[in-house]
């Protein structure tokens, strides 16, 4: 069974992303992305959250957290992405 995965383009490539974060008044508000196993997963629980976070949070900088062993990067308002889903093996 395959999984799909969301991926920032960051530094010259494709990266899973862990989490995407704002901080606002100085409380930050973080989503977590886990692969999902079907379409549906991907766009109930991956995509759609991911597009109204950005659009709720479009005037504030974005730290997008990388998975592994790759530093968190700050993107300016309105800038964060490219972002796209990546289909991959099963676990």
């Amino acid at each position: 069974m395959s999984y799909v995965r969301l991926e920032a383009w960051i530094g010259g490539e494709w990266l899973q992303v862990d989490a995407v974060s704002v901080t606002v008044m100085d409380s930050a508000l973080t989503l977590s992305f886990e692969p999902q196993r079907s379409e549906s997963g991907y766009r109930s629980l991956i995509w759609e959250p991911l597009e109204n976070f950005l659009r709720e949070y479009r005037e504030e900088p974005i730290v997008v957290v990388p998975l592994g062993r790759n530093l968190p990067v700050m993107f300016g308002p309105g800038a964060a992405g490219p972002f796209r889903l990546a289909e991959t093996p099963g676990k």
